[in-house]
């Protein structure tokens, strides 16, 4: 590399480096649009978390599966940025002859917030509602929403009773 390339090199590199300023990356740990928290809770001890065995959850009208099979006592779901409602089926016993589907409609207003120019905005969600879908065999006994604001994932906002 003669002395010419070098500098051309050198040059170059300094050059992209001015291009970047520190606000055109969002800082890792920035908040982001937040995931609906449900937690499943045990009708007799409606203080008690109870597992729902091979839970699987789908948008509706979709066939990914967004979670499972597994069998857990919570969930984290993301909830439709464009619209005011999301409708997911949650189906238990996935797999076996004991399957059983309940449709489960979320209605809610988004708000957009303005983070900054690097991360752009994030959703929250407001006036949350949630209404399981009754069929002659709903798994899903009830529902109670614990917080009707979602902006964060730090604690659950819906309790499932099964």
């Amino acid at each position: 590399m003669n002395r010419f390339q070098k500098w051309l090199f050198l040059g170059s590199i300094f050059v992209l480096t001015l291009g970047c300023q520190r606000d055109d990356i969002c800082p890792e740990g920035t908040e982001t649009t937040p995931l609906l928290v449900i937690e499943f809770y045990d009708p007799l001890d409606p203080t008690r978390l109870k597992a729902v065995p091979n839970l699987t959850v789908r948008a509706s009208g979709k066939e990914e599966v967004l979670l499972g099979p597994e069998t857990v006592n919570t969930v984290s779901i993301p909830l439709r940025t464009n619209e005011n409602f999301t409708e997911y089926i949650f189906t238990t016993n996935s797999n076996s002859d004991e399957e059983n589907e309940d449709i489960v409609s979320f209605t809610y207003s988004p708000d957009p917030e303005y983070l900054n120019r690097a991360c752009g905005y994030k959703i929250n969600y407001n006036s949350l509602d949630v209404a399981v879908n009754a069929d002659e065999d709903n798994w899903i006994i009830s529902e109670t929403i614990i917080q009707e604001s979602v902006e964060n994932e730090t604690e659950a906002h819906i309790y499932f009773t099964h």
